[in-house]
């Protein structure tokens, strides 16, 4: 009887065991589905890994977009003020160049864009647009400006303004952004070296931010200059004020860089920058005659004509009288309007600003009033400073808007030689 209860334990345990590793086997085959079946959790792993990674993109995608849109939308700057009040395009994005800049109301990238700063100093952009037809050769992808990718984007600008490179018969011209020495001035480039650092500086900010900024009006002051001599006031660019003259080049240099100009450069303007302004205005709707062959429809010139809306006016040759814009003298102005003069004599020099015929794009006396001085070279031993413009005696079509003048020396400072102040 005992020997039959322990055949039956025995066949108990064996079957408890049997049915323990059926279970287990169970058990693990269960596990295994759940680790590697179709829907196990590896392939649920790698399932939830793949999405993660797509979201990633799709999110990386998303603020690409975002960054995208900022940019072309509210625009960038190189440094400087805040620029997102200022209008912009993916090709030209205007900044503030410091945080006393702000925008002139009613001014835009249609008629004219207009900062001022917290002096009353007013400056107007000039497109640049930063495409591959103004850039063929350099391109839009340049972050480390070597010095054959500044070759090149000059090259491209050059290419880009070749029209106002050239005389009225077509000719090109031999000007060129070139050191110079002047040993009889203080205060200009020390050396190639120190220019071409400056003439860098320019070429970078106009191919990262799609242009720069020149006054709105020619350099002034407040108080009329009579003769040649110091020139140590910091220049203005406002209405109403004297044209700052009886300056050489070096001196207007000096003076240029002495405003305030934020976190950037003040300057003269380089030759490059003054044919991208005619090319500015003639693809805002300027033509061609009016800016390389005759400005007499918006210039000061003899033998121009037009209504004076505010300032003062001064008669060639006496220029330490001044007359109120709506004062009659004869064979000068009638009735407040400039008459045309039969010979320089009766030329009138205008206070910054003082018709509004003389403006384009918001720029005022680009074309007349005076010869404004630039950084340009002509080549010429006895005469290499450059100005541009022509002056309120010249007549018309002999210095037009983007006439150059190759009769000044370094010693020159006339009633007739001003200049005009350039942010960059």
């Amino acid at each position: 009887m005992q020997k039959n209860a322990n055949k039956r334990e025995k066949g108990i345990t064996l079957i408890a065991l049997v049915v323990t590793i059926v279970v287990l086997l169970i058990l693990a085959g269960v596990s295994l589905s759940l680790v590697l079946g179709e829907n196990g959790l590896i392939n649920k792993a790698k399932e939830a890994r793949d999405k993660y990674a797509e979201a990633a993109k799709n999110d990386e995608i998303a603020l690409n977009e975002v960054s995208g849109w900022l940019e072309e939308n509210i625009g960038g700057s190189t440094g400087g003020g805040d620029s997102q009040d200022l209008p912009s395009t993916g090709e030209t994005k205007p900044y503030l160049p410091g945080d006393d800049f702000t925008q002139v109301a009613g001014t835009d990238l249609s008629n004219g864009l207009v900062i001022e700063d917290g002096e009353g100093n007013q400056y107007v952009w000039i497109e640049v647009p930063k495409t591959t037809t103004v850039y063929p050769t350099a391109g839009l992808n340049i972050t480390n400006f070597t010095e054959d990718e500044y070759t090149k984007i000059e090259s491209d600008l050059h290419t880009y303004t070749d029209y106002y490179r050239r005389s009225k018969s077509g000719t090109l011209t031999s000007y060129t952004d070139t050191y110079y020495a002047d040993t009889n001035n203080t205060g200009w480039f020390a050396n190639a070296t120190e220019y071409n650092t400056l003439k860098q500086t320019m070429l970078k900010s106009v191919y990262q931010n799609g242009g720069f900024w020149i006054g709105r009006y020619e350099a002034g002051i407040a108080e009329n200059r009579t003769e040649k001599g110091e020139a140590t006031v910091t220049p203005l660019s406002k209405a109403d004020q004297y044209p700052y003259t009886y300056v050489t080049r070096t001196q207007a240099h000096v003076l240029a860089k002495k405003v305030n100009s934020g976190n950037y450069t003040s300057s003269l303007m380089f030759g490059v920058q003054w044919d991208l302004v005619l090319k500015f205005l003639e693809t805002k709707g300027v033509s061609q005659d009016d800016l390389r062959k005759d400005s007499k429809e918006w210039g000061n010139y003899r033998n121009s004509t037009f209504t004076l809306n505010r300032g003062k006016y001064a008669q060639y040759n006496k220029l330490s009288t001044w007359y109120n814009y709506n004062q009659d003298l004869a064979n000068c102005v009638q009735n407040g309007v400039k008459q045309t003069a039969t010979d320089s004599s009766n030329s009138i020099l205008l206070t910054t600003g003082a018709s509004d015929a003389t403006k384009k794009m918001n720029i005022y006396d680009l074309a007349g009033n005076v010869w404004e001085w630039t950084l340009e070279y002509t080549s010429r031993t006895n005469s290499p400073c450059a100005g541009r413009g022509g002056d309120y005696y010249n007549h018309s079509s002999n210095g037009p808007a983007s006439d150059r003048s190759s009769s000044f020396h370094t010693a020159s400072n006339y009633d007739g030689n001003g200049f005009r102040l350039s942010l960059f």
